[in-house]
């Protein structure tokens, strides 16, 4: 809905179980008040997960001594204006770049997150990295985990990460159709070969994932529920 946070999250409480906190820009959070992120919204029958910053400062030069540690600080600066509301997990876009680059600066700032918060941190596929390129293992290794896409995987066609191990590991899920490229419609607009792969990645999914339709109106959301337990069932069922 176009309004706040607050009425956003009040109008879904009765209707979803868990609201994913989209902490986009980096400034724009952290001046965030109680009027942006009103108090009572502890109260509300939710679980949250956050959306940390996609305008993150990544260092430009290759001989930094901390790599990530300002994007880390900031990031982690942002998640604590909504501390009170106990996000369960938090959600990164990793930088641009090679897959080496990427691969420096997230160690760098898995590391400096995990000094100073308790909180989950997954890596998102998107358009310049669909995580399988960082290298087998490298979530584990540096104590990640994954949020899986649908719509970026059936969007970008990744296919490597879509044939890879990893959809098995994901903690959280982003549901939406393309269109085409990353428009994040409604789930009744996927096409018949998507809603097949889309049924085949459900079924792989561990039984503990959250699934969160990621589409930006109610009208569409509310559409795509029915889609998605419809995708759910012979994954339950198994």
């Amino acid at each position: 809905m176009p309004a706040g946070v607050g009425e956003n999250a009040r109008f879904l409480a009765d209707r979803v179980d868990e609201v994913g906190l989209c902490l986009f820009e980096t400034q724009a959070c952290l001046n965030y008040g109680p009027a942006d992120l009103p108090p009572d919204l502890a109260a509300l029958p939710l679980r949250w997960h956050a959306h940390l910053p996609v305008d993150l400062p990544w260092p430009t030069k290759s001989s930094a001594v901390h790599p990530a540690r300002t994007a880390a600080r900031l990031a982690l600066a942002v998640l604590d204006r909504a501390a009170f509301l106990q996000p369960r997990r938090a959600v990164l876009h990793p930088p641009e770049g090679s897959p080496q680059r990427q691969r420096r600066l997230l160690a760098g700032f898995a590391h400096h997150w995990k000094k100073y918060s308790h909180i989950p941190l997954l890596l998102e596929n998107v358009k310049h990295s669909d995580i399988h390129g960082l290298g087998q293992g490298f979530l584990q290794d540096h104590g990640l985990g994954l949020c899986l896409d649908v719509g970026h995987l059936l969007g970008y066609g990744q296919k490597n990460l879509l044939f890879s191990s990893l959809p098995e590991q994901a903690a959280l899920v982003h549901w939406s159709a393309p269109g085409d490229g990353d428009r994040h419609l409604p789930l009744t607009a996927l096409t018949e070969p998507q809603l097949q792969i889309a049924a085949a990645l459900m079924e792989r999914f561990a039984s503990d994932a959250v699934h969160l339709a990621e589409i930006f109106n109610w009208k569409g959301l509310a559409s795509s529920l029915p889609v998605l337990d419809a995708l759910a069932q012979p994954h339950l069922a198994r």
